[in-house]
């Protein structure tokens, strides 16, 4: 189609000559371009004493380093951020449900933690929806951990090098999988979130108060609280957390309606002020089971779950294993 057009062996040489002195340029500019951003743009560094390697992806031990690199991160991590310092008598609880997250999230988000009783002037940092923030020191980490999550996850984040970056390669960038639950935690926190992972929620809705001393809303004096309650409206359905057989049902002094479960390995959970039982004692029950309804009876002020949960005989801190 193209006899028309005259090309001789000096139009070759000529486009050769052009071919090469784009290429020279080319390699000129990527090579100046470089060196400038090296001198110029400050690196992402993270020595191997602020991390521990875990399959291969880093987990900051050091906290401190680890908040100051997100604060000064120059790429996009995949998900907004801000920071949050603890303050005296709050938990993480608290935090995710303030701002809407699952404590998943917010786990995965702070690596350095290695328990999860908060401590007054911790700083953590919170992702703005749910999901699993990584730090990648390399470009196939995001792919790894792609494959590692119970679905496959889009990545999210700046996570390539950009052109002029090969000579400045920053030692750690951050990814985000949208919706995701961690699969990898810190040694501190792997035999704690492996038990959670088998327990389920008995009903959604907000942890109004929590373990421990608090005010009792009817004595008003300061009385120790062995369980978690869980605000919902009434009727709402209750489940167990666990399968297990139901080993007492019915009337309770200060819970009202009851229902207690006797679980596998020493667990045993108690569901109190329920309007409805829906489970006689002796039955196996499911964590898909509906065992009675939310309810407001015995001494309670309003429609909502008391949850206690025992080990062994011992009342233990639930809200570890069912957040």
């Amino acid at each position: 189609m193209f006899r028309w057009i005259p090309i001789t062996n000096y139009h070759v040489w000529q486009l050769q000559k052009i071919a090469k002195a784009l290429s020279i340029l080319t390699v000129t500019v990527f090579i100046i371009g470089n060196i400038i951003c090296a001198f110029c743009k400050d690196r992402v560094v993270a020595t191997d004493e602020w991390y521990e390697l875990k399959d291969g992806f880093p987990l900051f031990t050091d906290s401190d380093r680890y908040i100051n690199i997100l604060q000064s991160y120059p790429h996009n991590p995949g998900v907004k951020i801000t920071f949050h310092t603890m303050r005296q008598g709050e938990s993480f609880w608290d935090v995710a449900r303030r701002n809407r997250i699952s404590m998943e999230t917010l786990i995965a988000a702070n690596p350095f933690l290695t328990t999860l009783t908060a401590s007054e002037g911790t700083a953590i940092v919170v992702p703005h929806e749910d999901g699993v923030l990584v730090a990648c020191d390399s470009i196939t980490d995001p792919w790894r951990m792609s494959k590692k999550l119970e679905a496959h996850r889009e990545v999210s984040g700046e996570y390539l090098p950009h052109f002029f970056e090969i000579f400045s390669l920053d030692d750690i960038r951050f990814v985000f999988f949208k919706k995701a639950v961690p699969v990898i935690v810190n040694d501190s926190l792997e035999k704690l979130y492996s038990v959670r992972r088998t327990f389920r929620t008995p009903v959604r809705g907000f942890y109004t108060s929590l373990y421990g001393d608090r005010v009792d809303p009817i004595f008003h004096g300061m009385r120790f609280h062995n369980g978690i309650d869980i605000n919902a409206r009434y009727g709402t359905p209750i489940r167990p957390v666990r399968k297990g057989i139901v080993n007492f049902c019915g009337w309770r002094d200060g819970y009202g309606y009851t229902i207690m479960i006797q679980h596998d390995e020493g667990y045993e959970s108690l569901y109190g002020h329920c309007s409805k039982i829906l489970v006689e004692k002796g039955d196996m029950v499911e964590t898909s089971t509906v065992i009675g309804r939310i309810g407001s009876t015995g001494r309670s002020t309003g429609p909502h779950l008391h949850f206690t949960l025992y080990h062994h005989g011992k009342v233990i801190n639930p809200i570890l294993f069912v957040w």
